[in-house]
């Protein structure tokens, strides 16, 4: 039998090859999504970062003057939405070729136009359930649309929502050839890892949900809304005109994104061990004081308050990480799934920091990267590692169990054998001390009754030697009788009838008795214990005695049959029937009337009262039934009724059905 070591790092070995195949597609999709898009070329590409602006901001007075594109909308108007008009002079182009747009990012709703010509348009004009903004966009402009003797306009219209990043970032202008192979590779890298997020973050959520639904664990449950609010970020960031109303819109998107990040690290924390009850307050006092400031940042128009929220997810991700740190270093259960998820949880704080520092609190251009969402999703491979590591665990541990037992049960059916053996042991001594007591009984009740009948005779003066023979008789029958329900082949009523045939012809014939065998086929009475075949014995032999010491009869006659008897009960469906084998033995004597009036009384006693007694006695203890009776013919006529054990009989009424 395998060792449950062995079992284990079997399970290990099988479990985790999937996985790691698992975790390096995931890893390699990750990595990608973090580097730099591709640079475009120098010298033929013009990267573009001023303009000539009317800014309109809501509440305010308009602003006309040249603008730095690299001045976010949001940080000189925080709060505040509005529309801007951008003017930008492009070279003049000859040749057929057509240029193209390259915006870092434009929004939230846009029209281009080169020349007073439409050249793309990106939603309606203030129609707030569009944004641009959420990833670079290009812009196609034909060669028709282009001067080649003079300089050319290009004009920006944007509507913008309070607190949406909106306006004009930088932007590339150049030949289509040479900018729209690496928008394409940026956009599909971009789709690529943002379905994996979705798809990994989703899949992984579900099926931690289902796994808090089957054990109840914490862990699965925290991180499955963890990871599922992470979706609904991350589909936010990928969806340009989702149906819902803004800045309803912005405060769900922004309240995922804080609760995302305290729910990790709940999630962080449970897997490494319990969580305390203060931290447990505190994350959760984080997240509803983060949901408030946010939904009321959004409407107030109040970006520091959405600032100030999520500034409460930082000291209880600082808590989190050095609970961890702690745990991964000297906790008991500190292993490789403890490192990971302390890395996971350090690299998701910094990445936040990063965001929150870098770009919202100092008000960085829209060209400075977030990097909190790419971080965060490395908490999925993790999670699908801890998934597989207690899997394992658990399949050894079933493993080891099931050795344990099947070791037990083999222990157990050794003791049972044994304790059967002694109890078998105990059954044979025991019948064989039941049969000692039998034949100590029957040899006291019978052999030794006739033997002190006999003595009692002997010493008795004038007693005839005729009657001195039938007592010593009588004992060698008892005798014999004793002898032959010991023998194992005298286990059927066939054999018995024949073996009692054989002891009783001889006296039957020297006494002028013909008998006549009326006897059929009976081998379906078969196997009786040595008890029975004894009462069936003593009880025909009585009836043979009494017909030699006081019928008078010439004639005897043995008849054995079988026949059924049908019984239903009313609340069986099916019938049952119950074999009988009947052995009658009748004479043509005088009867028993005629016994009783010519014997004394104290004779008829003896004789006919006590032996028929002991006959009925005999056929009760065996459960058969005995009739004695006087035919129409005359004699005497004792019929022994043996009941055998029933057996089912299919109904023909519901053959029928």
């Amino acid at each position: 039998m395998a060792s449950a070591g062995s079992l284990r790092r079997l399970t290990f070995r099988v479990g985790r090859w999937p996985l790691a195949l698992a975790v390096a597609l995931i890893l390699a999709v990750w990595v990608a999504a973090l580097m730099e898009p591709p640079t475009l070329p120098s010298g033929a590409i013009l990267m573009l970062d001023e303009a000539s602006a009317v800014l309109r901001p809501d509440g305010r007075a308009p602003h006309e003057g040249p603008v730095r594109l690299s001045r976010r909308w949001d940080a000189q108007y925080p709060g505040l939405g509005g529309s801007a008009t951008y003017r930008i002079e492009l070279p003049a182009h000859t040749g057929p070729e057509p240029m193209a747009l390259l915006f870092s990012r434009v929004g939230s709703q846009v029209e281009v136009r080169v020349n007073d010509g439409l050249v793309q348009r990106w939603g309606q004009l203030g129609d707030p359930l569009f944004d641009a903004s959420k990833h670079p966009v290009m812009a196609v402009v034909p060669a028709a649309l282009l001067h080649a003797d003079r300089p050319n306009e290009l004009r920006v219209d944007v509507t913008i929502q309070p607190q949406r990043l909106g306006g004009l970032s930088t932007l590339h202008y150049g030949p289509r050839a040479l900018i729209e192979p690496v928008y394409d590779t940026s956009r599909r890298w971009r789709e690529l890892a943002w379905l994996v997020f979705a798809v990994g973050l989703s899949g992984m959520g579900i099926l931690t949900g289902a796994l808090w639904l089957r054990q109840r664990q914490p862990m699965y449950g925290w991180f499955s809304l963890g990871a599922l609010i992470g979706t609904l970020r991350i589909v936010d960031r990928a969806w340009a005109d989702i149906p819902v109303p803004w800045p309803m819109l912005g405060a769900l998107a922004a309240t995922c994104y804080l609760s995302h990040m305290v729910l990790m690290c709940r999630f962080s924390v449970l897997a490494t061990g319990t969580a305390p009850h203060r931290l447990e307050r505190a994350m959760d006092a984080a997240i509803f004081l983060g949901a408030a400031l946010t939904a009321s940042s959004f409407a107030l128009h109040r970006p520091v308050l959405f600032t100030l929220g999520l500034c409460t997810v930082v000291p209880v991700s600082l808590a989190s990480l050095w609970l961890c740190v702690r745990r991964a270093w000297s906790g008991p259960d500190a292993g490789v799934g403890a490192w990971l998820l302390t890395l996971a949880l350090a690299g998701s704080i910094a990445a936040g920091l990063h965001d929150l520092l870098a770009v919202r609190i100092s008000s960085a251009s829209g060209l400075r990267h977030t990097y909190l969402q790419h971080a965060m999703f490395a908490f999925v491979p993790i999670m699908g590692w801890l998934i597989a590591e207690r899997y394992s665990r658990t399949a050894a541990s079933f493993h080891a169990l099931n050795a344990h037992l099947a070791q037990r049960v083999e222990e157990r059916e050794r003791q049972l054998t044994e304790a059967f053996e002694v109890m078998r042991a105990q059954q044979q001594d025991q019948a064989v001390s039941n049969e000692r007591q039998r034949i100590m009984r029957e040899i006291h009740d019978g052999v030794g009754s006739q033997l002190v009948a006999l003595l009692n005779m002997v010493g008795r003066p004038g007693t005839p030697s005729q009657a001195l023979r039938e007592h010593v008789q009588l004992a060698l029958d008892e005798i014999r009788m004793a002898i032959d329900s010991m023998q194992t082949a005298n286990d059927d009523l066939m054999t018995v009838l024949a073996t009692l045939r054989y002891r009783l012809q001889s006296r039957l014939e020297a006494a002028g008795i013909e008998v006549k065998w009326d006897v059929v086929d009976l081998s379906e009475v078969s196997e009786l214990s040595p008890n029975v075949v004894m009462h069936i014995q003593r009880i025909l032999l009585e009836a043979f005695t009494n017909v030699l010491k006081h019928a008078q009869a010439t004639q005897i006659t043995v008849q054995a049959r079988l026949h059924s008897e049908a019984h239903v009960s009313p609340h069986a469906p099916r019938a049952s029937s119950a074999t009988v084998a009947t052995i009658s033995i009748a004479d043509d004597g005088i009867g028993l009337g005629a016994r009783r009036h010519r014997e004394p009384a104290d004779a008829a006693q003896a004789h006919g009262g006590q032996g028929l007694d002991n006959m009925r006695f005999r056929a009760n203890l065996i459960g058969a039934t005995l009739q004695i009776d006087e035919p129409a013919q005359g004699g005497t006529r004792v019929t022994l009724a043996l009941h055998l054990p029933r057996t089912p009989v299919e109904d023909p009424a519901l053959r029928a059905l």
